[in-house]
């Protein structure tokens, strides 16, 4: 399984998310929608407006700092 974490400079919730999956030494693809368009409309495309949309290779996505869905996509990843 590979994640995905859609973020911008700036957002303290980005880094948030970003900084938990450090933690956990969990790998993970940076798409900064503010330096390339294509990655801002990926995440149009999957149909949200909130930064960080994390997503993983098997279809599921989610947006925001949300550490209980964090933790589920690490075991996840783990298994």
């Amino acid at each position: 399984m590979t994640i995905t974490v859609y973020a911008k400079s700036g957002c303290p919730q980005c880094i948030f998310a970003k900084k938990y999956l450090q933690s956990q030494d969990v790998p993970f693809e940076e798409k900064r929608v503010d330096l390339e368009e294509t990655y801002l409309e990926e995440v149009r495309e999957m149909g949200y407006q909130a930064l960080p949309v994390i997503a993983d290779s098997t279809g599921n996505a989610f947006h925001g700092y949300v550490p209980e869905k964090l933790e589920a996509l690490v075991a996840a990843w783990r298994a």
